[in-house]
């Protein structure tokens, strides 16, 4: 069996693998990149690519916002940095955002959640139903008021990911095609990754594989309790002028695509394993959101469905770290809806860790040992 070699392994082609790629590779580490698929073939690469860098739940606010926010403020440079590479544009757009409420009872929860937001930087406030309609006059005058974040973005998420894998590339890093079907260990380390038709040898291995990292569990002889979640978006060709703000409603958001012309519109939140086709029921769920939030859309054309599998963990927060029982392995996987958001500091993290033996970003509540009462 062929042998090759590299400082650093990464199992998975998605914005968080070719993401991490690209930061060892600008500080001259050797990597290689392994992936079964295609680069951003699955959720990376066709996730909507809203950059939402706010915590709405309140339980997850203190160990996810700071990463969200910090996050947030590096795509904007990394966008141009890619672009300057290599010639691809991300599309990254700033675009505000609106969080609306339909009854009193989801006024006071948001209410609650602005504070908290503010507290750490975002521009954020609370707007009267009047205050909201003045900004999007087609919003259900059903609202009772509504989240405004100033600090909000698009981007095009394939165009990113392929962007990533590029920068990479001309870094000096290598992209492996075909299956991962174990890891080479010596006593307690991990040291590379086993294929179909190779072994990579490697000093750090980082598994990033989206909802497949569960299979990662047989590998380490340790749960890795990481899922797939299907949601669909409905692309939909509008008449009425564009949106100026990215809107939010409950699990529903619409928001406007300026690079296609197109309002992207979504979403459902479905455990039915690894099947990413779309449905009907979804489509129907989707339309019934959309007009909920902007009743004027009843003459909107749909142009394509789509669906991609989500990873989500068993307690919602990304798995972020090295493994606890195997050196020189670390995971980066579960970021559910923010994969897109949290991939450059995810990939600041991991570097981190693999050159400095420790990151200047608290993880306690991502660290893959937190999962040792799953076993």
């Amino acid at each position: 069996m062929k042998t090759t070699s590299a400082d650093v392994v990464i199992v998975g082609a998605g914005a968080i693998g070719c993401a991490t790629a690209y930061f060892l590779s600008r500080k001259g580490v050797k990597v290689a990149v392994v992936e079964k698929d295609s680069i951003g073939e699955r959720a990376s690469g066709t996730a909507t690519g809203i950059l939402n860098p706010m915590v709405l739940d309140e339980t997850k606010t203190e160990s996810l916002l700071p990463l969200t926010w910090k996050s947030f403020q590096m795509h904007e440079a990394l966008s141009k940095e890619l672009k300057e590479t290599t010639g691809i544009d991300c599309h990254f757009r700033k675009s505000t955002q609106l969080i609306l409420a339909f009854s009193e009872r989801e006024a006071d929860e948001l209410r609650s959640l602005v504070k908290l937001n503010q507290e750490i930087g975002i521009k954020v406030s609370w707007l009267d139903k009047q205050s909201v309609l003045n900004i999007e006059d087609r919003i259900s005058h059903k609202l009772k008021g509504a989240i405004y974040c100033e600090d909000g973005a698009n981007i095009e998420s394939y165009r990113y990911v392929l962007a990533l894998a590029q920068a990479a590339e001309k870094m000096g890093a290598e992209i492996h095609y075909g299956n991962v079907v174990g890891l080479r260990k010596t006593r307690n380390k991990v040291t590379g990754v086993k294929m179909s038709s190779r072994e990579i040898i490697s000093q750090s291995t980082v598994l990033a594989m989206g909802p497949w990292t569960s299979m990662a569990s047989s590998w380490l002889d340790f749960p890795i309790p990481v899922g797939p979640e299907r949601g669909q978006i409905v692309k939909i060709q509008a008449s009425s002028p564009s949106l100026t703000s990215t809107i939010f409603s409950g699990n529903h958001y619409v928001t406007y695509k300026a690079h296609e012309g197109l309002i992207y519109t979504g979403t459902t939140h479905e455990q039915v394993g690894f099947d990413d086709s779309t449905t009907i029921e979804g489509r129907d769920t989707i339309i019934t959101g959309l007009l909920n939030i902007l009743p004027s859309s009843i003459e909107a054309q749909v142009v394509t469905q789509t669906a991609c599998l989500r990873p989500l963990t068993a307690d919602g927060l990304p798995i972020i770290g090295e493994f606890p029982f195997q050196s020189n392995a670390y995971l980066a996987t579960g970021h559910w809806s923010k994969g897109i958001l949290l991939s450059p500091i995810t990939a600041l993290i991991i570097t981190e860790l693999i050159l400095k033996g420790k990151t200047s970003y608290s993880i306690n509540s991502f660290d893959p040992a937190r999962f040792v009462k799953y076993g």
